[in-house]
């Protein structure tokens, strides 16, 4: 009699499914239980009632050798890959209570991440005890989800305290070469470069420029600007991003800055500390450092 026959849903036989992962890494019962601490016997009784569940063989036994059927084969390649993601977040989150050195930094903002924080982050990890992870999400964080610090711009979480980072700092920059064929042409001659995740930068900057048209054209568009900014270095076009993303890229001469003013924009950039966060003393020195190192490298202000 099937599942559905019984008018009751079965509970799907989680213990099982990881046996049946090992056992299918591994092509060996045998081997598995060495893996999982426990007999052959208890690996095939657990493949045996995976097998009874679905109604399927899932591997063909010849002796000591076990090979997957292609229903096997197709489960595993379905299921391996979260089978790992669930054993590794289990290994980190066992691993936190007692590493009081080890921050998870959430951020809203991965150019953020990729252009300010993770290279500087040696300046904060300097110490061997500290390590730092860094997650993005564009989702608010939810109850019981794993973070010490949530970096970012467009969430807002009531009720906690915050610190405040940095604000943007807007600036048009391009490629050298492009900043000196358009010196002396009107904006509205300009090839720009637009985000759609921050459409209204280039807006916003383009209507602080007195005197001049606000009529541009948009000569290609990128999700992000970690996506942008290797189009403006190679000369597609101007590209208006809070100077604060393109640091480097300014010093070593990949881009320049038009001549305009930057643009102050009422952006403001957070540093959220999760209540729940056991290493609370490490997430206060992090943000600490942090709003000193946004001051040291932009003392403008800015960030994205």
């Amino acid at each position: 009699m099937s599942n559905t026959d019984t008018g009751t849903k079965a509970v799907i036989p989680l213990n099982s499914i990881r046996v049946f992962v090992e056992a299918a890494r591994q092509l060996s019962f045998s081997r598995a239980a060495l893996t999982l601490g426990m007999t052959q016997g208890g690996v095939s009784h657990h493949v045996s009632s995976l097998e009874k569940y679905f109604g399927l063989r899932l591997f063909v036994r010849s002796g000591a050798s076990v090979t997957l059927t292609d229903a096997g084969r197709l489960y595993f390649d379905t299921v391996q890959e979260s089978v790992s993601t669930i054993e590794l977040a289990t290994r980190q989150f066992k691993q936190r209570p007692f590493n009081p050195g080890r921050l998870v930094v959430r951020t809203s903002l991965p150019t953020f991440a990729m252009t300010v924080l993770i290279p500087a982050l040696p300046h904060f990890c300097s110490e061997p005890s500290l390590s730092v992870d860094v997650v993005t999400s564009l989702s608010p964080p939810l109850a019981g989800d794993v973070y010490d610090v949530l970096i970012t711009r467009d969430i807002v979480i009531d009720d906690e305290a915050h610190w405040l980072l940095a604000t943007e700092a807007l600036v048009c920059v391009a490629a050298p070469a492009l900043v000196k064929a358009y010196r002396d042409k009107p904006i509205d001659t300009w090839p720009f470069l637009a985000t759609r995740t921050r459409p209204d930068v280039l807006s916003d900057w383009i209507n602080s420029q007195a005197n001049e048209s606000r009529d541009i054209h948009v000569a290609a568009a990128f999700e992000h600007y970690f996506l942008a900014v290797p189009a403006a270095i190679s000369g597609m076009g101007f590209l208006v991003i809070p100077r604060l993303l393109i640091l480097d890229p300014l010093q070593h001469g990949l881009l320049q800055e038009v001549a305009a003013a930057a643009v102050r924009s009422a952006e403001s950039y957070k540093a959220y500390i999760n209540p729940e966060s056991p290493v609370p003393e490490t997430a206060r020195a992090f943000c600490r450092w942090l709003k000193g190192q946004l001051r040291k490298d932009e003392p403008e202000g800015g960030a994205g």
